[in-house]
């Protein structure tokens, strides 16, 4: 499994950014994936020495998985993720509706359970579910973003301090919301994990954080709550789903 992943840090004390290209991707054909069509970005922490440490450097990089030179049309399944501090008010587009039957009930609950699921293979504290509003937020979030087809786009809008995402995938490609967070926060997981027990990528090395962001996001033991949103379009052809950890 390939996939292109555009990097971003924030500093709490400044931002510093340093851009190096954008990134073209091709859609998934495989027909078991989520035909994403977008580029990504994953915005990560930079360890300071103490991981409950809110000082974090600043950094946005376009990266490839070791099979994939820039450029390749190899690009399949897409993940964002994010950290960063502040946000910005921004519109919003329907979420998917209920009555459509993809956003079945209990979803959050599936989302929350398969996050402490892994997080408990390593021994850490379950997550729990953040406030109502705070899950309202993710949902007009993911609206947003799916509007804008912008990844992190309208990142930081609800107070988190980082974001997955599983941005723009095919409205069919799952039959409801719980089976979009398994299936994007099994990849998120076990796929970037892989890379670091494999000894391929450290997450000592700031140039590594950008292959395997999600992974350390889902066990940062900063996060306590955790806001779980998903849309899909007015025509159910396209969705986007984030992760807010707070």
């Amino acid at each position: 499994m390939t996939r292109k992943i555009c990097s971003k840090f924030m500093a709490a004390s400044g931002v510093l950014a340093l851009f190096l290209g954008l990134v073209a991707c091709s859609d998934d054909s495989s027909g078991t994936s989520a035909n994403i069509d977008t580029g990504d970005e994953i915005n990560i922490t930079v360890p300071t020495g103490n991981s409950s440490s809110s000082k974090v450097d600043s950094l946005k990089v376009n990266v490839y998985d070791d099979a994939e030179e820039p450029g390749s049309s190899a690009s399949k399944d897409k993940l964002s993720s994010s950290v960063a501090s502040g946000g910005k008010s921004s519109s919003s587009e329907a979420s998917a509706k209920e009555d459509s039957g993809f956003i079945n009930e209990g979803w959050r609950e599936d989302c929350l359970a398969k996050i402490n699921e892994y997080r408990a293979t390593e021994n850490l504290k379950p997550l729990t579910l953040a406030s109502e509003e705070k899950q309202t937020c993710a949902d007009k979030q993911s609206a947003d973003d799916l509007k804008t087809n912008e990844a992190h786009g309208h990142f930081g809008d609800c107070g988190e301090f980082a974001q997955n995402s599983g941005p723009n995938f095919s409205g069919n490609f799952q039959k409801n919301a719980s089976a979009v967070a398994e299936y994007y926060l099994k990849m998120m997981w076990e796929d970037e994990k892989a890379l670091v027990t494999s000894g391929k990528r450290d997450p000592e090395k700031k140039e590594d954080y950008p292959y395997i962001g999600h992974y350390l996001n889902m066990k940062n033991t900063s996060y306590t709550k955790v806001a779980c949103g998903i849309t899909l379009s007015e025509d159910g052809k396209k969705g986007w789903f984030n992760v807010d950890f707070f």
